[in-house]
């Protein structure tokens, strides 16, 4: 018996010390001014959660952060200031992990990474093979967000603004032919490697969707067949099924189709169906816990809900991962339907071809798609629900209220 309890007591304590290991993040840098906020982000499914910050002092900076699984994880660090590009530094970590980084510059997304995590060091193998090119594509999304901060400068004129625009349009052109070499490497590099595991995979991922939103229709042939080799399991990953969607999209449904449905799920697993509410209006709300304007869609949505459910049903589909579908209404205290098929932006989502959040479909009581838009602004949601279905939606907030996705 006390062997029983040594045991027993000996594995709480060795639990508690994994519990307690952080993931230690250093970095050396030079051409980052002092005082620079560096962030470590937690990714958890398509959102990146800030869990733990340093700023630079004599050109370093240290991170600590205790996650509460020893599961391995993926995580990214970004850089607040003037001449960050809007990117981030790619990390996969579990606890105890140890990372080094340095950096010449502020070009983070290609920052080097010392680790003894595999998978990073399989990133950093097709970063590296990059690098240059990586580099110039940096510093061009880099002009790009300062020329954006300017153009939406209330100062500036129409005339200023016609002149921002063109030169924006020119340096997306220029990131664009960075793009497809780095694509082009990429794809020569997977061609060599006989094992696919999963990190190649992601980047196999992003080179078929640029197939499907650049036009890239040279690379399919080859992301074909690299695609047909992979075993089910692979096929049926996260990855895999976005590769799929990417070369061979499903036709989304358009104004005047039946309604596409799917077996959706709320908080506690009960089962829905979207026909189970045809004879009214349904709505439905494609949203992330991620998106700006989904959180500032919540105050309409409730009043909605709470005035005329008698003739709309609401149905918020998210397309977070169950943690932060969970932690995500709790803070907005949905009182409406807010369903979800497990799948991400994989399943419902592709379906309804949704490329931008949030997006509505109006649903007429036949079980027809009435209408679809995307975005939001203060009362955007009143008007189109008046708008297209005949119901008298009284209060109509600010009705030139802009509209605004993600």
């Amino acid at each position: 018996m006390k062997y029983y309890f040594a045991f027993i007591c000996a594995f709480f304590l060795l639990d508690s010390l994994f519990a307690q290991s952080p993931i230690i993040i250093e970095g050396r840098l030079k051409g980052v001014e002092e005082g620079t906020m560096i962030t470590l982000m937690k990714t958890e499914g398509n959102v990146g959660i800030s869990v733990a910050k340093d700023s630079i002092v004599n050109g370093r900076f240290s991170i600590s952060y205790s996650p509460d699984t020893q599961d391995l994880g993926e995580y990214s660090l970004m850089g607040t200031g003037e001449g960050f590009p809007s990117m981030s530094l790619r990390l996969w970590s579990k606890a105890g992990n140890h990372i080094t980084i340095e950096g010449k510059d502020k070009l983070i997304y290609s920052w080097d990474v010392e680790s003894s995590i595999p998978q990073q060091a399989e990133w950093s193998y097709f970063i590296k093979a990059n690098k240059e090119s990586w580099e110039e594509y940096q510093k061009l999304v880099a002009q790009r967000s300062t020329l954006i901060n300017t153009y939406y400068d209330d100062n500036v004129s129409k005339e200023e603004r016609k002149v921002l625009k063109t030169q924006m349009d020119s340096l997306d052109r220029l990131a664009s032919l960075y793009n497809y070499e780095i694509d082009k490497s990429n794809l020569a590099l997977l061609q060599k490697e006989g094992k696919m595991t999963e990190v190649r995979l992601g980047v196999l991922k992003g080179i078929a969707q640029a197939i499907k939103w650049d036009k890239r229709e040279e690379f399919r042939p080859a992301v074909e067949e690299l695609y047909g080799r992979l075993n089910t399991e692979m096929k049926e990953s996260r990855y895999g099924e976005e590769i799929a969607l990417a070369l061979y999209p499903p036709q989304a449904p358009q104004i005047g189709d039946p309604l596409y449905d799917a077996a959706l799920h709320d908080l506690t697993d009960r089962v829905y169906h979207l026909a189970d509410f045809k004879g009214r209006y349904i709505l439905l709300d494609f949203w992330s816990y991620g998106c700006g304007p989904c959180h500032a869609s919540v105050p309409e949505m409730k009043e909605l809900h709470e005035k005329y459910s008698d003739s709309l049903t609401i149905v918020s589909l998210s397309s977070d991962n169950r943690k932060m579908w969970e932690e995500a209404s709790k803070v907005f205290g949905m009182t409406w339907l807010n369903l979800s098929d497990g799948k991400e932006n994989r399943g419902i989502y592709a379906k309804y071809g949704i490329n931008g959040i949030p997006h509505y479909v109006l649903i007429a009581p036949d079980g027809k798609i009435k209408a679809t838009w995307t975005g939001y602004g203060a009362g955007s949601l009143k008007r189109k629900i008046s708008e297209f279905t005949g119901i008298s939606i009284v209060d109509h907030a600010d009705p030139a209220g802009g509209m605004g996705g993600t």
